[in-house]
C-alpha cells in the first residue's frame, strides 16, 4: 500500500519531468534550427547581392566606355567605385575566411580606387589616357569573366538547392578535402584572376603597390623556428596542448609577408596565423558555436580591453563594432597625444555567451604601428569646420591621422556628421584646409552605449 502511494506521487512527477524535458529538448532544437536558417539566409542574401553587384559593376564600366563626355564620364566612375566596394563588402559576409580567396579581393579594391582616382580629377583639364581607356577595356572583360562564374555557381546552387552552411562546414574541417561545388566555383573564380595579364594601373596604384608590398620589411624581430611559432601561438592562447594536436605550416607563398599557419586540432579547432619575422600573431580564429547572448556591449568591451592589455596592446581606444551572430567585433585604433591613429587598428570578436575572445586580427596595426612624430595643425579646428558642406550637420570632431588617397598620411580634423538620415565623416586635412576624404557610415561604425 505504501508503495503504490509514493508510486501515485512519483509516476506523474516523472511524467511531468519526461514531458517538460522533451519540451526544453525540442525548443533548444528549434533555437538552433532558427540559428542555422538565420544564418544561411544572411549567407544567400551575401551572394544574392555579390552577384547583383558584379553585374552592375560590369555594364557601369562599359557604360564608362562608351560615354563622350567628363560630364558623364565622372559620374559613371564613381559608380564603379561604389559597386567594386559594395562586392568586396559582399565576400566579406560569405563563409570563405578559411579558403584562398585575396586575389579576386585585391582585383576588386584596385578597380575601386582606379575608378575613384579617375573620377576626382577634372577630366576637363587631365582627360583619360589612351592607357586609361585601355585599362577599363581589361576591367570590362575580367568582370565579364567573373559575373559569368558567379552566374554558374548561381545556377548549381538553385539546380541542386546547395547550402552555404555546408561551405562553413567543409572549409572548417581542414583535414579532410572539401569537395563542394560552390567552394570549386569560388576557387575558379580565383584561379582566373591570377590568371589575369598585368593590368597597367598607372603611377599612382603604382606606388601604393610599392608600398603594400614593401610593409612586410617593417616588421621588426628576427626570423623564428616552426617549434618557436608554436609555443607563440600556445603562449598567445594560454595553452597547453600535446604536439600531436597542433599542425605548423609555413604559408604565404606569394604575398608580402611570410607566416607560419598553425592549426590546433582541439575541440573548438582554433587556427592562427603568425609572421617568421617577429613572431606575431596576424590572425586567430576559434571555431565554435555561440548561440546565446548573456552579455551587453558594454561587458563585451570591458572583455575585448581586458585581453589587448593582457597582450600588450597599448593606448588603444574602440572606434567601431560589428554585431554577428551572438557577437561582437570590436574595432581599436592606436592613440597618440590624443590622436586617433587609424592605420594601427586591431580586431576583437567576443562570444556574448561567456565572453571568450574567438576572433582577433591585427595585420594593420603589425606593419604600421610606430611611435609616430606628429604634425602641429596649421589650421584650427573652427577653420577646419568652416570647410565642411554648410548642408551637414556636425555631430563631433576629433583629431585624426589617416591614409589619404595616395597612401600618404595626414593629420586631419575628422567630422562625423549627418544628412538625409545618413552619416558621413569628412576629413579635413590639419595643416592645408583641404578636404581630404569623406566616407559614409556603417552602422559598425558606432560604438553602442
Amino acid at each position: 500500500m505504501m508503495f503504490k502511494g509514493i508510486a501515485g506521487v512519483l509516476i506523474p512527477i516523472l511524467l511531468i519531468a519526461l514531458v517538460g524535458a522533451g519540451f526544453w529538448g525540442y525548443q533548444e532544437n528549434q533555437e538552433k534550427n532558427s540559428i542555422l536558417i538565420k544564418a544561411e539566409n544572411q549567407y544567400q542574401r551575401a551572394f544574392h547581392d555579390l552577384n547583383y553587384h558584379i553585374d552592375s559593376l560590369h555594364d557601369e564600366i562599359g557604360k564608362a566606355l562608351v560615354v563622350n563626355s567628363r560630364r558623364q564620364l565622372s559620374p559613371s566612375l564613381a559608380n564603379v567605385w561604389r559597386l567594386s566596394y559594395a562586392a568586396q563588402n559582399d565576400v566579406g559576409q560569405l563563409p570563405l575566411t578559411l579558403m584562398p580567396f585575396n586575389k579576386t579581393e585585391e582585383f576588386l579594391a584596385k578597380i575601386a580606387d582606379f575608378s575613384y582616382r579617375v573620377a576626382v580629377r577634372d577630366l576637363d583639364k587631365d582627360p583619360l589616357t589612351d592607357k586609361e581607356y585601355k585599362t577599363l577595356k581589361s576591367l570590362y572583360e575580367h568582370s565579364k569573366d567573373i559575373q559569368h562564374e558567379l552566374d554558374q555557381v548561381q545556377t548549381k546552387i538553385l539546380q541542386n538547392q546547395l547550402r552555404w552552411m555546408d561551405v562553413e562546414i567543409a572549409l572548417a574541417q581542414q583535414d579532410k578535402k572539401a569537395d563542394n561545388t560552390i567552394i570549386d566555383g569560388f576557387k575558379t573564380i580565383e584561379k582566373k584572376v591570377q590568371e589575369y595579364p598585368e593590368i597597367d594601373w598607372g603611377p599612382e596604384m603604382t606606388k601604393l603597390e610599392k608600398k603594400e608590398k614593401e610593409k612586410g620589411k617593417n616588421l621588426r624581430g628576427s626570423l623564428i623556428t616552426s617549434d618557436q611559432a608554436k609555443q607563440n601561438a600556445l603562449r598567445f592562447l594560454g595553452l597547453s596542448v600535446n604536439d600531436q594536436d597542433i599542425r605548423v605550416e609555413p604559408s604565404g607563398k606569394g604575398s608580402n609577408y611570410q607566416v607560419y599557419s598553425v592549426h590546433i586540432e582541439k575541440d573548438p579547432q582554433i587556427n592562427l596565423d603568425l609572421t617568421k619575422v617577429g613572431g606575431y600573431v596576424v590572425w586567430m580564429i576559434k571555431n565554435r558555436p555561440v548561440n546565446e547572448s548573456r552579455l551587453t556591449t558594454q561587458q563585451a568591451l570591458a572583455k575585448a580591453k581586458q585581453f589587448l592589455q593582457k597582450h600588450n596592446y597599448q593606448s588603444m581606444v574602440p572606434i567601431g563594432i560589428d554585431d554577428f551572430d551572438n557577437t561582437n567585433i570590436f574595432t581599436f585604433a592606436y592613440q597618440q597625444n590624443g590622436v586617433i591613429v587609424y592605420p594601427d587598428v586591431v580586431q576583437v570578436k567576443v562570444a556574448l555567451d561567456n565572453g571568450e575572445v574567438i576572433g582577433f586580427q591585427s595585420a594593420e596595426y603589425i606593419f604600421n604601428h610606430k611611435e609616430r612624430k606628429l604634425p602641429t595643425a596649421k589650421v584650427t579646428k573652427e577653420v577646419a569646420r568652416q570647410k565642411v558642406n554648410p548642408n551637414l550637420k556636425i555631430l563631433s570632431t576629433r583629431q585624426t591621422l589617416i591614409n589619404n588617397t595616395n597612401g600618404d598620411e595626414v593629420l586631419t580634423y575628422e567630422f562625423t556628421t549627418l544628412f538625409d538620415k545618413n552619416h558621413y565623416k569628412i576629413y579635413i586635412n590639419a595643416l592645408t584646409g583641404e578636404e581630404e576624404l569623406v566616407e559614409k557610415m556603417k552602422d559598425g561604425d558606432f560604438l553602442k552605449k
